[in-house]
């Protein structure tokens, strides 16, 4: 194992908060050497006095060779990323690999609420557990137990992201010299999406009045009903590890399958992301494509909102595009249909069916495969605790800097110790995407 003293790490950007300042602070005493580089003022002022500050104030397109130069005059041995598909952190994965550097990349846990992710190479559709079959997981882990416990079907700690979130782009917002080549990796300028966020805000009392009328009446009555569990489309998700241009897109095609494969008296409710914006007018794109199709009385549409749990108790089907949340329909035994990219469309685990064919006769999970295949996450990607508030992030630094020190990839260590006749013990790279 490679001694923490010879380690150079590099941060890009990561979650909004202190999390990166903390964690280099705990690698650092470690005997690391740990450093950022900063794209904005948001950047730095996150940064504080972690380490040492490298500047990039050019325009993208320069970056990889930027980071190259960078990487060879400090003698960088590891690069740490949240997120791995925006340009710049696409960009600096490919540079890393192609200098042996190695690379850490974080992302929100894949197992709600209270888990981070942490993973090398790559997360979601570019994690090692895309390829990694739950036969090969058997071998290595034996039978899958029933989880303790029930898995909650919330966010963690969104009061805390939302907080950090809107401090962050306040600082980006603000004029800078020193960064003014800074480009947000979001689709639309950040004042435009501070007025969304701002105009939902002042519309939430009327949002949740009418989403609670709906739910009440959804909850207490005999409907028998399919959940789409919608996401946002700007998310790497949907822009990158899925075929869909949009959410409407997703929205369009439910309907239709819906229409054609559902019961008279079956319901389909669409329920919008906690963190929806209203930049695609979901509401109106519901009611419009219901109409044109003649199942509008059959139709809701929920507005955001926490209470997922109570929804899924009640359902017959979930629909995703490749949301985390089918994970507690997993848990629940509950049917899903996945039509995207994700790490947990495997067979055993979600249907593979036509969209119409599950709508009509939704086949549920095998769910001991299902507690082996969340029991192989907990020993390998997923780690207690959290970006956000202080006692989830205490909980993560107890463990995480002595993953990231450590030689051996968490997938290769659990795989290793049970090695199959005639397989390669190493864990097969799949092919990265990134955003265009």
């Amino acid at each position: 194992m490679c001694k923490a003293r010879d380690r150079v790490f590099l941060f890009l950007q990561g979650p909004h908060g202190p999390f990166f300042q903390r964690l280099a602070g705990a690698l650092a005493r470690q005997n690391a050497t740990v450093m950022r580089v900063a794209f904005n003022a948001a950047d730095a002022a996150e940064w504080g006095r972690a380490g040492r500050i490298l500047r990039f104030n050019d325009t993208i397109d320069v970056f990889a060779d930027w980071l190259g130069q960078r990487i060879d005059a400090h003698g960088v041995t590891d690069v740490v990323l949240y997120g791995d598909t925006r340009t710049i952190h696409a960009d600096a994965i490919k540079v890393a690999q192609s200098k042996g550097v190695q690379t850490h990349c974080f992302e929100e846990g894949y197992l709600r609420p209270n888990w981070i992710t942490y993973e090398r190479h790559g997360t979601n559709g570019n994690s090692y557990l895309m390829d990694i079959s739950l036969p090969r997981m058997a071998q290595a882990l034996g039978q899958g137990n029933r989880p303790a416990g029930e898995s909650l079907a919330t966010w963690g700690d969104a009061r805390e992201h939302l907080w950090y979130s809107a401090v962050y782009h306040f600082r980006c917002l603000l004029p800078s010299r020193r960064y003014g080549n800074y480009r947000s990796h979001r689709d639309i300028p950040l004042k435009r999406e501070a007025e969304l966020y701002l105009r939902r805000y002042l519309k939430l009392p009327w949002i949740w009045l009418r989403r609670s009328i709906q739910q009440w009446w959804l909850l207490r009555s005999d409907k028998i009903f399919h959940l789409a569990l919608l996401q946002l489309s700007f998310d790497a998700s949907m822009k990158v590890h899925s075929d869909y241009k949009s959410t409407a897109a997703f929205v369009e095609q439910v309907l239709e399958a819906f229409a054609e494969g559902a019961e008279p008296d079956e319901y389909l409710v669409l329920k919008a992301h906690p963190f929806e914006d209203g930049r695609e007018r979901l509401g109106s794109v519901i009611r419009e494509l219901a109409r044109d199709i003649d199942v509008s009385n059959r139709v809701i549409f929920l507005d955001g909102g926490k209470r997922l749990a109570s929804l899924l108790d009640r359902a017959r089907s979930a629909i995703t595009v490749n949301s985390t949340s089918a994970q507690q329909a997993l848990w629940r035994g509950l049917p899903v249909a996945a039509l995207g990219r994700a790490i947990y469309r495997k067979p055993g685990l979600v249907s593979e069916q036509t969209l119409v064919d599950f709508i009509r006769h939704p086949r549920r999970p095998d769910l001991r495969s299902y507690w082996l295949f969340r029991q192989f996450m907990v020993q390998t990607s997923q780690l207690t605790g959290s970006f956000y508030a202080r006692r989830g992030v205490d909980e993560v630094l107890l463990r995480l800097p002595k993953l990231m020190l450590d030689s051996t990839e968490p997938y290769e260590k659990v795989l290793d110790q049970t090695p199959s006749e005639g397989e390669v013990l190493s864990v097969h790279r799949p092919t990265l995407v990134f955003a265009s």
